[in-house]
């Protein structure tokens, strides 16, 4: 990764919110110029994958829709990706597209996630033959006032809630809660996977810790049919993963993430193995 910050991400992880009504503002010209630049920099993902990422502006007349997500005003300015296919490039492009959106809100911007697109919208900026745009990103400056639909939209999916760490994080094996004490020097990086943004807030990350080493094993578990098989889950579980890494190097303790399922274990059907973070020793 070749993006640097200025802040500790996880000050830009508590204090980043989604908008969905922008500004028809342009961007300032060191914002827009730095964030291009780290856009530019991320070139492969994290098995090898190739990689790209650029912010474009499509004027107003371009008619910009979302499908199935026709809720977001003054879009201008979109961070636009792609990745070739691996077995996991949803959660390799999520991973990378994070740290721009994070960069993003260093700049002072705002961002919303879009998972829900035409393709056709942004077929003027590729992707390439055989590569994938999973998601795109609104940047922008939020309007000086939100619409009521924003606020329903917030209110129905209880989006500034997130569950429990009894839910999410375990020792071992999966019907073992690992408390905040037992996570020790990784409760910082934990809490952010906690407060990650998802699809319609599922959370539909797990994460269980090797009891005695820096391991930790991300699991996704499907909480909505339609999201899993959009493979919204899976960028979900890309985001997470990158405030993990992120607030890990924060602390100062680097990892690496391979794929490395533990030994077969008894896990309910709707829970899949996905990732493994190796701490360094």
């Amino acid at each position: 990764m070749n993006i640097d910050f200025a802040q500790p991400p996880s000050a830009l992880i508590r204090g980043r919110r989604s908008c969905r009504t922008f500004s028809r503002k342009s961007l300032e010209e060191n914002a827009g110029r730095s964030l291009a630049r780290d856009a530019a920099s991320l070139r492969q993902g994290l098995l090898g994958e190739r990689a790209s990422f650029s912010l474009v502006e499509i004027p107003e007349k371009a008619g910009v829709r979302f499908s199935s997500y026709g809720l977001i005003s003054g879009a201008r300015f979109f961070i636009l990706g792609a990745i070739s296919r691996s077995e996991r490039f949803r959660e390799s492009y999520a991973f990378l597209l994070e740290h721009l959106v994070l960069k993003a809100c260093e700049l002072g911007l705002d961002t919303c996630w879009v998972g829900f697109f035409r393709p056709a919208d942004f077929k003027n900026f590729g992707p390439l033959a055989g590569d994938e745009r999973p998601a795109v990103v609104v940047v922008g400056y939020r309007a000086a006032r939100e619409r009521l639909r924003d606020r329903l939209i917030i209110t129905s999916i209880r989006a500034s809630r997130r569950r429990p760490w009894r839910d999410l994080f375990f020792k071992g094996e999966l019907d073992t809660p690992l408390s905040e004490l037992e996570a020790g020097a990784y409760a910082l990086p934990l809490e952010m996977v906690r407060l990650a943004p998802s699809s319609g807030n599922t959370q539909p990350w797990r994460v269980v810790k090797e009891p005695g080493s820096p391991t930790f094993h991300f699991y996704m578990k499907k909480v909505r049919k339609g999201y899993s098989a959009r493979g919204l889950h899976e960028l979900d579980t890309g985001i997470a993963m990158a405030h993990f890494d992120l607030t890990c190097r924060e602390a100062n303790k680097p990892g690496t993430w391979v794929l490395s399922p533990p030994t077969p274990r008894h896990i309910a059907s709707d829970i899949e193995y996905r990732w493994t973070w190796k701490g360094s020793a």
